[in-house]
This record gives C-alpha cells, sequence and structure tokens, in this order.
C-alpha cells in the first residue's frame, strides 16, 4: 500500500460507521428537520430498546403500502437496520447497495464481524422489502441497485473457512457457518426471484433491466438536484431532429402543458436503480435505460445464478443445484443471442423495444469478464478481442473512462469511477491478463494518491482523463462527494487494487 493511501483506508470504516441510527438520521439530499427511523411493525419493539431516542421511531404497520412514500410529497425518514452500518460518505448518509458490496470484498479479513453485519443488513432488507433497497430511506423503497449480495455472501463464507466462525459473530446469532449460510441462500433466492419476474424482464429477450415503481418526481431529486428536471424541459423544448430524440420527446415531454410525462419519472427513476446516474450512455438523461436489456446487470445475475448453485451444492441441495446451473446456462444463451458482437468480441447493451444493440463504449463492457461469462478456452479469440477493443477504447494514462460521451453528465467522459476500475483489473485478472490488470490498478493507486497527496482525501470519482479529481456536471449534483478525507468504495477499491498488485 503507498504510504499516503494506508492510513485513510484503514481508518475509512471507522470514519463511515454509523452505529447509532438516530443519531444518524440526517439527510443532506432534503431540506427540513431531523428525518424519523421507520421501523416494520414486527421489529418496532426490539428496535425501541436499541436505539438512543426511541421517539424518533415510527412503526410501518403490517400490509403498510410503499407507494405513500413515493412522491417528494411524503414524510420522509431514515429506514431501521439491525446492525451498524458504512456509508458511502457526504450527501449520502445511508447504507447503499452496491457501495456497500466493496468494503467487504477488501476487508472481511481484516474486520469480519463488521462484513458479516453488512451482509446481515442487506439480508435483512430482502426479507422486509423484498429487494436490496437503493439505500435505506423511504423515498427509496421503489427500487434496487446492482446486485452483489452473492458474491458478498462469498466472500465471507470463503473467509469463515480459514478462522473461527466467532469472530464474524462473537454473538453467537448463527450457530456456525453453514448455519448462516442456509439464511442467506435461502434469502439470496428471494432476490434473483426479484429481478427475474414482472417488470424487471427486458421484454422478448428474457433477460433483465432495471426498473422503479414509482410514476412521479424522485424526491431526493426534487430536493438534492434542483435544476435537473427543468434542464430535462429546456431539452425537449429544443430543436431535436433525429428520429430517436423526436420519438423520446413524444414519450416523455407534454408539449402542451410543457411538463415531464410519468413515463419521464419513471425512467429517470430507473436509470438510478443502474447506479449509472446519469449517463449519456442511454441517450438523453439515460433515460432509455428501462428499454435496454444490460450487460451489467445480467453479468452479475449470471454470477449470482453460477454461485447459487455452488452454495446449493454446499448445502446438500442437489436438485436446486442442477436448476441454477440451468438457469446459468439459459441466461449466457440469450445474452450471446441479444448482446454479443463477434467482430468486437464484446457484449453490448440491447434496446429490446428499438430492437438493436447500443455499441457505444461504455466500462461496464468489463462486467462480462468479471462475471466469468466466457469460456476460457472456447472463446479465447472473442476474449483477446474484447480486451483489445475496450482497452484501445477505454483506457487513458490515468485508468479506465467510464464513456466516450462528453455528456455533461458524471458517469460519462472524462469521469472514471473507483467500481469500474475494479470491474476492470478484476475482470483482466480472471482471464490471466495480469500484466493489463496490474497495470490499471497502479493508475488507480497511482491516481488516488497523487489526488490525495495535493488535496488530503479520497473522492467519489476522478477525471482520469487530466489526472485530478476535478468533475464537472451540467445534469445532477455537481460536487465531488467525500468525508472527513474519505469516500467508502474508492478507499476498499484501493485495498482491492493493492492486493492484487502484491498478489
Amino acid at each position: 500500500m503507498i504510504d499516503i493511501l494506508k492510513e485513510t483506508v484503514n481508518d475509512t470504516s471507522r470514519i463511515l460507521l454509523r452505529s447509532d441510527i438516530c443519531k444518524s438520521a440526517g439527510d443532506p439530499k432534503l431540506d427540513g428537520e431531523l428525518p424519523p427511523v421507520y421501523v416494520v411493525e414486527e421489529d418496532f419493539e426490539a428496535a425501541s430498546k436499541t436505539v438512543s431516542n426511541p421517539r424518533q421511531l415510527i412503526m410501518l404497520p403490517k400490509g403498510y403500502d410503499p407507494s405513500t412514500f413515493f412522491g417528494p410529497e411524503a414524510k420522509h425518514g431514515l429506514l431501521y437496520l439491525p446492525y451498524p452500518y458504512l456509508v458511502p460518505g457526504g450527501r449520502f448518509n445511508e447504507m447503499y447497495g452496491w457501495d456497500s458490496a466493496f468494503p467487504v470484498f477488501a476487508w472481511t479479513q481484516s474486520n469480519p464481524k463488521l462484513m458479516r453485519e453488512q451482509v446481515d443488513n442487506q439480508l435483512y432488507q430482502i426479507k422486509v422489502y423484498g429487494k436490496i433497497l437503493n439505500a435505506n430511506r423511504t423515498y427509496y423503497l421503489s427500487r434496487s441497485q446492482p446486485p452483489l449480495l452473492s458474491m458478498m455472501v462469498w466472500q465471507i463464507w470463503r473467509e469463515a473457512q480459514l478462522r473461527p466462525w466467532t469472530d464474524f459473530d462473537p454473538d453467537g446469532i448463527y450457530t456456525n457457518a453453514h448455519y448462516w449460510l442456509r439464511y442467506a441462500y435461502t434469502e439470496l433466492v428471494k432476490l434473483h426471484d426479484y429481478w427475474t419476474s414482472l417488470n424487471r424482464v427486458a421484454g422478448e429477450t428474457g433477460l433483465s433491466r432495471y426498473w422503479d415503481e414509482g410514476e412521479v418526481p424522485a424526491p431526493e431529486v426534487v430536493s438534492g438536484e434542483r435544476g435537473h428536471f427543468h434542464h430535462a424541459i429546456e431539452y425537449y423544448k429544443g430543436n431535436l431532429t433525429s428520429a430517436d430524440d423526436i420519438e423520446d420527446t413524444k414519450l416523455f415531454y407534454d408539449s402542451e402543458t410543457e411538463t415531464l410525462t410519468p413515463l419521464y419519472h419513471r425512467a429517470n427513476r430507473a436509470m438510478r436503480a443502474s447506479g449509472f446516474d446519469p449517463t449519456g450512455h442511454w441517450d438523453y438523461g439515460a433515460l432509455r435505460c428501462m428499454f435496454h436489456a444490460t450487460s451489467c446487470l445480467n453479468s452479475m445475475l449470471y454470477r449470482m445464478e453460477k454461485e447459487l448453485g455452488d452454495m446449493a451444492t454446499l448445502l446438500e441441495l442437489p436438485t436446486e443445484s442442477v436448476r441454477w446451473g440451468e438457469l446459468a446456462k439459459e441466461r449466457k444463451i440469450r445474452m450471446k443471442k441479444y448482446m454479443f458482437e463477434k467482430k468486437t468480441g464484446v457484449y453490448f447493451d440491447y434496446d429490446f423495444e428499438r430492437k438493436r444493440l447500443n455499441t457505444k463504449p461504455f466500462a461496464t463492457m468489463f462486467l462480462p469478464l468479471w462475471a466469468g461469462l466466457y469460456d476460457a478456452e472456447e472463446d479465447k479469440e472473442d476474449i483477446k478481442k474484447a480486451v483489445k477493443f475496450i482497452l484501445e477504447n477505454l483506457e487513458t494514462p490515468y485508468g479506465i473512462v467510464t464513456s466516450l460521451d462528453n455528456s455533461g453528465s458524471q458517469w460519462d467522459y472524462p469521469n472514471g469511477w473507483p467500481p469500474l476500475q475494479y470491474f476492470a483489473f478484476n475482470g483482466l485478472a480472471r482471464y490471466g491478463f495480469m500484466d493489463d490488470a496490474k497495470r490499471i490498478a497502479r493508475k488507480y493507486m497511482d491516481l488516488t494518491a497523487s489526488v490525495m497527496q495535493t488535496n488530503g482525501t479520497f473522492y467519489e470519482k476522478y477525471n482520469v482523463v487530466e489526472g485530478n479529481a476535478e468533475v464537472h456536471t451540467i445534469n445532477g449534483y455537481d460536487i465531488n462527494v467525500s468525508e472527513r478525507g474519505t469516500f467508502l468504495w474508492t478507499a476498499a477499491i484501493a485495498e482491492l487494487a493493492d492486493q492484487l498488485l502484491g498478489s
């Protein structure tokens, strides 16, 4: 580990830990007083005994309607979690779905109990809300985030084979690691059901897509990203001439009332479920995300299906193990049919409404490598072509740029994001491209160390074209987030990059 990064990496889990849910309820994204903490009825009594201010709790009765929290007019608050949790930092003062995966990947060995608690908080969300929430706020009840939980469970399980289970569970909540794995498996099956059912199915492809249940303005955008919706209205009022833009304008904008349509708001919210909020990759405002079967989501689900099969084998559930193998095989076949381009060897996102590939280079092209979608022998030439295409398009002197689209959105050129650096170097390493993997990891370490030397902090994202933390957006929040010198996934991925470089 580079010396200038070591202390901050080691301190991050302490700085960003929220161990008192009542004191941690503040929400920088919303205006007003300290929000309440909502607890489902079956956990209300237990929560009342453990929180610092029981009067701050509000009960969610059995059968409550989550849609009452979709709009900005609701009394929004924090959603109770049973264990202390890590937050990204700054304006993101709650536990996020995919943000929480990278600390578990990085720090399970050094902090086993806390990392098991992060996993258990997500398992709790599935049990109570039917999915891992975007984050534990009421306005996120309508959507999830990229699913990485099966990998998180495996990380705990693998480490638990090397040391006593009491390191992970000193309070004896679970009898042993096997008992915990059985519980985790049960909830993961529900999460898989969520992503493969109802409106999460991407049309005739049978693959999955990102989705949100709401079709009203997202409350956190109304308060925390002022000007976002005005920007969209001005865009649609402009002189748009392409056939695609004209078609989208009819979907998302009512020219008679000069207002955004309910479908616009659903699409805007579905884009946020992807984690890429916003990007120009799925056209203006990423609104066509909801019309795409994306390679990132389906790669994650492919890996989940493979890992659920392995868990079923460990749990002596042979019939279920076979079923997971068949589901993974079927997903791979469908991804090959709809997403694969032979010329480049790349799995692209597929617009199932317009029935065409979205071949704009995007850093999620690394996800099929990370997920093990390619067969190392049968697909050897395709792998070589894909790696060549992706690196030639997206590698810069300072890392992997998110896209080539200079749209003014934060998930685009010239920005590089820590999770995408991780998927890049991890995916490359999986297929033996160790020189490339270590080069990307080294660029990440050098860039974060250089900025740390100058500014004294880890940031949410970086400018990988100029090699600094100067990032500016015209659509979204125009800040680079950090808290007390750190940001959760940035520090965790520094640890993961360091582990790769030392391997």
